[in-house]
């Protein structure tokens, strides 16, 4: 999962990792905080914002620094996620820092990406840009109660039906989804 700072990428992690244990399985979180340049140290406050899934007995959630890996992930992913999966876990979910446009290492990394985009930050040119978008398998709208939602949900739609016919690649899904009452996150997991 990755996408911009202030996103709500963990707030969606939060939900999608409580349905995914809802339904049975048992996930892993691996959620990289951004590290200080000046000490190296890292809040490693993703947790906070993840209080539902944190409490599910099915649900392992750790925080990892990025210690200044580019990219959006941290040195210590990889292994991270070896680890879960000796340990059983059926999903994995990885919280990316707040990406750029260009960060893109979890596509190398994952089965599967979900770029969280949110309305107002940015207009359709935005949306045509190369680099993160272009790597997800899946864009959420999230906080698709804000105004400009439906706009910015039509403008991705667009753009990746256009981006998909002319390079030949497959369709992207773009749903919506208010990860702070669970909206959507059903149909999106």
């Amino acid at each position: 999962v990755t996408g911009s700072p202030g996103s709500g990428k963990s707030t969606l992690v939060d939900q999608l990792a409580l349905q995914f244990a809802e339904h049975g399985m048992r996930v892993g979180v691996l959620a990289v905080d951004p590290s200080s340049s000046k000490s190296g140290g890292a809040l490693l406050g993703d947790r906070v914002r993840m209080h539902a899934a944190q409490m599910h007995p099915s649900v392992f959630i750790r925080s990892i620094a990025s210690r200044g890996d580019l990219g959006g992930l941290g040195p210590t992913v990889r292994d991270a996620i070896i680890v879960l999966r000796a340990a059983g876990v059926e999903r994995i979910i990885v919280e990316t820092v707040g990406v750029g446009q260009a960060e893109i290492a979890i596509a190398e990394l994952a089965d599967v990406v979900l770029l969280v985009e949110v309305p107002g930050m940015g207009d359709e040119v935005q949306a045509l840009k190369a680099g993160v978008m272009e790597i997800a398998d899946f864009i959420c709208v999230n906080k698709a109660d804000y105004p400009g939602a439906d706009l910015a949900l039509r403008h991705l739609r667009e753009s990746m039906l256009g981006d998909s016919q002319v390079l030949g690649q497959r369709l992207q899904q773009v749903v919506k989804t208010v990860a702070t009452s669970g909206q959507g996150v059903a149909e999106l997991a």
